[in-house]
C-alpha cells in the first residue's frame, strides 16, 4: 500500500507526516531544472491553509526544490480561515492556495473561497481544495457551487501528484495573468481609441462649425459688398436725380404763376378786343386756345404731383441707404419702415392676377432709437419682402377666391427687460404680420438657419432671415421671433431696447 505525503493510508483517517526520505523510493519525481539560489530573484507565492501543522511541513518538504520559469516557491502558512483572510489581504499576488475545507468550522474553507472570489474579487489565484474527509465535502457539490480550480483528497496526493497539481495550477495562473494583462492592455487601447475618436469627432464638429461660419461670413461679405455697391449707386443716383428734381420742383410754382398771369392777360385782350383780325381768329381756332387755357393748369398740377412723388422716392432711397449719415444714430424707426414700403411699392400695387396688398400701419408713439439705421432698414426690407412672398404664394393657391392680401405693421413701446446680461429701462416692439400662406412648425424651426429656404432655386439665398436675426441679436441686443400657422399667416416680432449697441458685430450684413 502506497502512502501519500501526509502519511495517510487509504484505510486510515489519522494523519502521519512522512518526510522526504520516507517517500516510496519507487515513485519517479519530475522536478524542473534546478537553478542556483542567487539567480532567482522572485518566487511563486503559495498560501497553505490547514489546521494541521504536519500538512504545512510535509508540503514544504515535498515542494522545496520545485522551480518553474526560474522561480521557486515561497510558502505562507495559515492555520485557520481567519488567518488566511489576513494573509491574502497582505499578499494579493498569491498564485496558489492549498486549502483545507474543515478547520474551525465544517465549511470554513468554502467560506474562505467565497471571500476570495466575491469580496476581494480575486479571480486569478488558483484554489486547490484538499480534504481528509471527502464524505463530508462531496466533490460534485463543491465543484458546482464554488469557484475552485481543483479538488483533491489528501489520501491521493503523493509527492509526484502534488508536484503535477502545483505545476498545472501555476501554468493556469500564468495563463490567466497574461490573459488579464492582455485584457487590461486592450481595454486601455480601446479607451485610448475611444478618447482619440472622441477628440477626432470634436475636431470634425469644430471644423464643420468653422466651415459653416466661414461660408456664412463669405456670403455675408459678398452680400455686404453687393449692398455697399448698391447703396453707393442708389445714393449717387438719388443725389443726381435730386438736383434736377429740386430745380423742377422749385420752378414749377413760378411756372404756374406765370401761366396764370398769361391766361389772365389773354382774357383781358378778349374782353377789350372782342373783334380781332381774321389772322388772329384763325390762329386761335387752329391752336385750340380755349382748350389750352383750360387744360394747362391741370397739366401743371399733374406735374406737381409727379415731382412730389419723385422727391418722395429719392428721399426714401437716401433714408434707406443711410450713406450720408453717421453709422450709429438716433433715428425714427417709422421712417425706415416707410422707406422700405416705398421701395417695395411696385410689389404692393394691384396686378392682373391679384388685388393690391393692403398695408395697415398702426404706429405708436415711439422714441428715437439709437441703432445702425441702414442695417435695421434691411431687416424691415427682408421681413416685408417675405410677407409679400407669402401673400403671393397664397394668392396662387386660391385663384378665383375673394382673398384680400394684407400686411399689418404695428409699433409700440414695451417695458424694459434683461437681454444678453444688459438691463434696459424700456424698449420697442415692431410686429409685421401677414395673412399669407403661413408655414408648418418643421419649416418655422429652420427659418433662421443659414442657407435654408423654401423658395425655388434662384429666388433666394436662404440668408435674409438668418442675417436679420444676427443683426438684431448681435448688433442691437434685440431679438427676432416668428409665429406662424399654415394657411392663416405669419407674424415676425422685433423687440429691442431704445439704446443698446453691441460693438462685437464686426461683419457688415445685409
Amino acid at each position: 500500500m502506497d502512502n501519500n505525503i501526509y502519511g495517510l493510508s487509504k484505510e486510515k483517517s489519522s494523519e502521519e507526516v512522512l518526510f522526504a526520505e520516507e517517500v516510496n523510493s519507487d515513485e519517479e519525481l519530475f522536478f524542473a531544472d534546478e537553478v542556483s539560489e542567487d539567480s532567482r530573484t522572485e518566487s511563486w507565492k503559495i498560501l497553505i491553509v490547514d489546521d494541521e501543522a504536519q500538512v504545512h511541513t510535509a508540503t514544504d518538504i515535498a515542494l522545496r526544490k520545485f522551480v518553474y520559469e526560474n522561480k521557486s516557491l515561497k510558502f505562507f502558512s495559515a492555520y485557520s480561515a481567519k488567518e488566511a483572510k489576513q494573509l491574502i489581504q497582505e499578499h494579493p499576488d498569491v498564485a496558489i492556495i492549498l486549502l483545507d475545507v474543515i478547520m474551525e468550522t465544517d465549511d470554513a474553507g468554502l467560506e474562505f473561497v467565497k471571500y476570495v472570489r466575491e469580496v476581494l474579487g480575486n479571480q486569478l489565484v488558483r484554489i486547490i481544495l484538499r480534504t481528509g474527509q471527502p464524505g463530508q465535502v462531496p466533490e460534485k457539490s463543491v465543484i458546482i457551487n464554488y469557484d475552485i480550480n481543483d479538488y483533491k483528497t489528501k489520501t491521493e496526493l503523493t509527492t509526484s501528484k502534488l508536484y503535477t497539481t502545483v505545476l498545472t495550477a501555476l501554468r493556469s495562473f500564468c495563463l490567466g495573468h497574461k490573459l488579464q494583462s492582455e485584457i487590461e492592455r486592450r481595454e486601455q487601447v480601446e479607451k485610448a481609441l475611444r478618447i482619440s475618436e472622441e477628440k477626432e469627432h470634436q475636431k470634425a464638429l469644430a471644423l464643420e462649425h468653422f466651415v459653416k461660419e466661414l461660408q456664412e461670413t463669405q456670403l455675408q461679405l459678398v452680400q455686404s459688398e453687393k449692398m455697399s455697391s448698391l447703396g453707393q449707386l442708389v445714393a449717387g443716383v438719388a443725389h443726381e436725380i435730386n438736383n434736377p428734381v429740386n430745380f423742377i420742383y422749385g420752378n414749377i410754382s413760378y411756372a404756374k404763376d406765370y401761366i396764370k398771369e398769361l391766361i389772365y392777360m389773354l382774357n383781358l385782350y378778349q374782353r377789350h378786343y372782342p373783334l380781332p383780325e381774321a389772322e388772329i381768329l384763325n390762329a386761335i381756332e387752329d391752336g385750340e386756345l380755349e382748350f389750352i387755357m383750360d387744360d394747362l393748369p391741370k397739366l401743371l398740377s399733374s406735374m406737381q404731383l409727379g415731382i412730389d412723388r419723385i422727391r418722395l422716392i429719392v428721399q426714401s432711397l437716401r433714408n434707406f441707404s443711410r450713406l450720408d449719415e453717421t453709422e450709429i444714430k438716433s433715428v425714427d424707426i417709422h421712417e425706415g419702415i416707410n422707406s422700405s414700403l416705398m421701395i417695395l411699392q411696385h410689389r404692393l400695387k394691384a396686378r392682373s392676377d391679384r388685388p393690391a396688398i393692403n398695408v395697415i400701419r398702426e404706429y405708436g408713439e415711439l422714441p428715437l432709437v439709437t441703432c445702425y439705421a441702414g442695417q435695421l432698414n434691411q431687416v424691415f426690407m427682408n421681413l416685408l419682402a417675405n410677407a409679400i412672398d407669402a401673400l403671393e404664394e397664397r394668392e396662387s393657391r386660391e385663384k378665383g377666391t375673394s382673398f384680400q392680401p394684407q400686411i399689418l405693421i404695428r409699433s409700440e413701446v414695451v417695458p424694459g427687460n434683461s437681454h444678453d446680461n444688459r438691463s434696459q429701462d424700456s424698449g420697442i416692439r415692431i410686429t409685421i404680420a401677414d395673412n399669407g400662406a403661413g408655414m408648418t412648425e418643421k419649416v418655422r424651426a429652420k427659418l433662421f438657419t443659414p442657407f435654408f429656404t423654401t423658395k425655388p432655386i434662384g429666388k433666394g439665398t436662404g440668408m435674409g432671415l438668418s442675417i436679420s436675426q444676427k443683426i438684431m441679436l448681435e448688433k442691437h441686443c434685440g431679438q427676432l421671433q416668428c409665429i406662424s400657422t399654415p394657411d392663416q399667416g405669419t407674424q415676425f416680432i422685433i423687440e429691442m431696447p431704445t439704446i443698446c449697441i453691441s460693438t462685437n458685430f464686426a461683419v457688415a450684413t445685409v
